[in-house]
């Protein structure tokens, strides 16, 4: 199958939009140590709200293109069980590889805590914590990013179940009540609407099955140049919905801004996605074959970036300065690119990021 080149660009935007997630540059929390008082403490709160909502679109773009690409290989003549047992195995391994290195100690901030034993105490302690969260550690593994493997897996199998079965109405319905519990159980939790459930509905298959789904119903048609203007608007959409459900949860109900999903969410991540598959000649002059490259090891990027957003955090903890709080984020976007860059050279490494 022949790279979309558009698809390509727009994964390198998404797991930008990622890191910015984990980064969360301007948010003032995060600011606390350097005890600094901002006189503009509003004006980078709102900063911050905007560039973690706005990158709200990454996640589910990745489930979307999944299920795509997913459904493009089941059109074309491939097994139903083959394509979805492959899929499973090769994100079930990444999962699991990316669960056993982040118990690795590689925290070296520690060593000024802990001497020179530091990383290895912090690493027995976040194993004995994890010992005491079995189902945590089951649904999102070592490391709180990875929900995001295991959720696919989910969103697969609960996709295959129904599809073998032929009750394609049903695989909509269901990933259609899945989200509308998991947004009731997280953002409108604390509405009249909202339910109390005793787990995080981030993690399984809450969120994710309904952009996987989505995705694959997309294969069924043929990508065109006015997919652009289309996803564009559908993107425009979400944003509007997102932003206006946020804004009244927080003026109503007082409801932290800071919302991994809402309604127009899915508006978003779907947009994006088929804005992504126009493949407009823009986007042909744009990426380079070095982008095509990188691209193919976004989840490898995925993966491994934590790991700078960890070693690096204390910077961003001792200073407030605006340029930082970019850099903080190019400097693990750079760090992870050429650590994938590094890994794919091996034949047993290039498994866990591609």
């Amino acid at each position: 199958m022949s790279r979309i080149k558009s698809v390509d660009m727009f994964r390198l935007l998404a797991i930008i939009a990622v890191i910015i997630l984990h980064v969360h540059p301007f948010r003032a929390e995060d600011l606390a140590i350097a005890n600094i008082l901002l006189e503009n403490y509003q004006g980078r709160d709102l900063l911050a709200v905007l560039m973690d909502q706005f990158s709200r679109f990454a996640v589910p773009f990745f489930f979307v293109i999944a299920g795509y690409f997913w459904g493009t290989k089941i059109r074309s003549g491939f097994s139903l069980t083959s394509v979805s047992a492959s899929m499973a195995k090769r994100i079930g391994f990444m999962f699991i590889a990316w669960s056993l290195i982040y118990l690795l100690p590689y925290d070296i901030r520690s060593i000024a805590d802990y001497g020179l034993l530091g990383p290895i105490k912090e690493a027995y302690w976040h194993l004995s914590s994890l010992m005491h969260k079995p189902v945590d550690l089951v649904m999102q593994g070592t490391k709180d990013h990875l929900w995001f493997l295991n959720a696919l897996i989910w969103s697969l199998g609960i996709s295959y179940f129904f599809l073998k079965k032929q009750h394609n109405t049903m695989l909509i319905f269901i990933s259609v009540v899945l989200y509308l519990t998991g947004i009731l159980a997280k953002a409108y939790s604390n509405t009249p609407l909202g339910l109390h459930l005793h787990f995080n509905t981030r993690n399984g298959p809450f969120f994710g099955t309904i952009f996987f789904v989505s995705g694959y119903f997309l294969s069924r048609f043929n990508p065109n140049s006015g997919w652009f203007k289309k996803g564009m608007g559908l993107f425009g959409l979400g944003i509007v919905v997102h932003f206006s459900e946020i804004c009244l949860l927080w003026k109503l109900y007082k409801i932290s801004p800071y919302q991994d999903y809402v309604v127009g969410t899915y508006f978003m991540g779907v947009g994006i996605a088929v804005a992504s598959l126009s493949n407009i000649a823009l986007w042909e002059n744009l990426c380079t074959p070095f982008l095509t490259n990188l691209s193919r090891f976004t989840l490898g990027i995925y993966g491994v970036h934590f790991i700078f957003v960890d070693l690096l955090r204390p910077i961003s903890q001792l200073t407030a300065m605006w340029l930082w709080q970019i850099g903080y984020v190019a400097a693990v976007f750079f760090l992870s690119a050429v650590s994938v860059m590094l890994l794919s050279k091996n034949k047993l490494t290039r498994r866990i990021i591609e």
